[in-house]
């Protein structure tokens, strides 16, 4: 059941997100494979919900959200990838993101939290390997960090 909430939450998230940070981020494509990322203030997340993912809330936490699908001749279908990445700040500290996969139903996605010590840009770097033998891609994107007052 929380991951059902949990899910929900993420896409109301993302709208809101988007809404505060200007128009939505497309997904980055490599070939076949399109990535969907964004990132929150964890304190966008019930206590419950962030806890039944294993993620903590926090003024200075903020959560990361990635999923990876392929495009097929029959539509689009989940890739259960492996994900890596980091976070760096405006002074260049550069942090490892720990990814939690959560799988609902059809749906997998992996999040990871990030701590951020003051408002700044922070720059994501992830790398998308959607099986042993597929190449890895590497995505960038960054976004603005308002801390919770």
């Amino acid at each position: 059941m929380f991951r059902h909430l949990f899910a929900a939450l993420l896409m109301l998230i993302a709208g809101v997100a988007t809404a505060q940070q200007g128009p939505a981020q497309s997904p980055q494509r490599f070939g076949d494979l399109l990535v969907h990322h964004n990132a929150f203030n964890s304190s966008y997340l019930q206590p419950e919900i962030a806890a039944a993912a294993g993620l903590q809330r926090g003024p200075r936490q903020g959560v990361v959200n990635i999923a990876v699908q392929r495009l097929t001749e029959e539509g689009v279908e989940v890739v259960d990838a492996r994900i890596e990445g980091t976070v760096t700040n405006l002074l260049q500290q550069t942090t490892p993101l720990r990814f939690i996969r959560i799988q609902e139903e059809d749906a997998i996605y992996f999040v990871a939290n990030y701590s951020a010590g003051q408002r700044g840009l922070l720059r994501f770097e992830v790398k998308v390997q959607a099986d042993d033998n597929a190449p890895v891609h590497t995505v960038r994107f960054q976004q603005e960090f308002h801390p919770d007052e």
